[in-house]
């Protein structure tokens, strides 16, 4: 099964996409990006790294955007390249071209939702990222 961390400022949204996520993965949730880079850092480090990380771009403490580029950093200083690193899909109420770029680019991130999330957009996001397979529907 799959190790997911949902980043996420929103109580009740972190709760809903973990109930998406229950089929697929075990999930940990962090209520800021600052606590989301601890606990991605505290697993990778223990040898239980996550699969999945569901981020938030928007929040308080430190933002998806830094938080990504921190948790790039610290993959990198481990040697992980960004091919073998974590799966990041950032979520974000804006759904703009250039939200979605910022997105792909500042974030580094295999994928872009928009909240609130879908639970067919997410699925279909798993199984493009090739983290489930297409009959787990």
């Amino acid at each position: 099964m799959l190790r997911c961390l949902i980043v996420e400022d929103d109580e009740l949204s972190r709760e809903l996409l973990a109930l998406q996520m229950e089929p697929y993965a075990l999930c940990d949730q962090a209520e800021n990006g600052l606590i989301g880079v601890e606990r991605f850092t505290d697993a990778l480090q223990a040898g239980h790294p996550y699969d999945l990380i569901l981020l938030d771009i928007m929040m308080p403490e430190m933002d998806g955007l830094e938080a990504a580029k921190a948790i790039r950093a610290f993959e990198e200083k481990q040697g992980i390249t960004i091919e073998k690193g974590v799966a990041i899909v950032v979520l974000s109420s804006l759904s703009t071209p250039q939200d979605v770029i910022q997105a792909y680019v500042a974030a580094q991130s295999a994928a872009h939702l928009v909240k609130p999330v879908q639970p067919e957009k997410l699925v279909k996001t798993l199984r493009k990222l090739d983290l489930i397979p297409a009959e787990n529907a």
